[in-house]
């Protein structure tokens, strides 16, 4: 009974080993992953057949002495939904990345030694790139998009409140600096530019000497 416990532990032992580590790949399988898929691509393709623009992809490849994609189509995923796509000499794995994603749709490279699939990409509804779900090497698990992060908030700083208090000998020399700049700009003929200064002294500074100066201006300027 000891003998039996201890068999039957380690033939799951062995089972769960096996269903962690993807198998490895076919010869057809690998040159397709590690070859095919790497080569570089371009597409500019408009409201067209997603499955014409993988044919598209596939000639290009072909031209590069690499061979064709070869697909197979996963029950219910449709081979009519059009869509418009375009990429600059990206490699094939990348382009179907961004040409596929759009579509919720995936690829899977089959991996099976003597079946005439061998080396072929399936199309599967879903994430998959290259694989299986839960079979793929770490490191290549598809990351979620990630989320913006919020802008932050910025408050405008407070303005002064105006006062009603007699005026200090700062609010005046800080009224009359302002009402001189706002002079030099009336001379100049920019008075357009001289208002902002003028309606800031009246609202912060109106109880000082510039204050009732800057007011005289702004009558004047209606």
């Amino acid at each position: 009974m000891h003998r039996f416990a201890l068999g039957f532990l380690a033939l799951a032992l062995g089972a769960s080993i096996a269903a962690a580590d993807p198998a490895k790949d076919t010869t057809a399988a690998n040159f397709t992953r590690t070859k095919k898929l790497k080569g570089k691509v371009s597409v500019d393709a408009k409201n067209e057949s997603y499955v014409d623009v993988i044919k598209e992809i596939s000639g290009q490849l072909e031209d590069a002495k690499l061979g064709p994609l070869s697909l197979d189509f996963a029950v219910g995923v449709s081979k009519n939904t059009k869509t418009t796509y375009k990429c600059d000499k990206l490699p094939a794995d990348e382009a179907l990345d961004g040409l596929l994603k759009t579509l919720d749709l995936g690829y899977i490279v089959i991996s099976k030694d003597k079946d005439r699939y061998d080396g072929w990409l399936r199309l599967v509804k879903g994430t998959n790139r290259g694989y299986e779900t839960g079979m793929e090497p770490k490191g290549t698990e598809p990351k979620p998009e990630p989320k913006p992060e919020p802008k932050p908030v910025v408050k405008p700083e407070p303005k002064p409140e105006p006062t009603t208090e007699k005026p200090t000998e700062d609010d005046e020399k800080d009224a009359k600096t302002r009402l001189d700049r706002a002079k030099e700009l009336i001379e100049k003929e920019k008075a357009d530019a001289a208002k902002p200064l003028l309606k800031y002294i009246l609202k912060h500074y109106a109880a000082t000497k510039a204050g009732a100066e800057a007011k005289e201006l702004m009558d004047k300027m209606k």
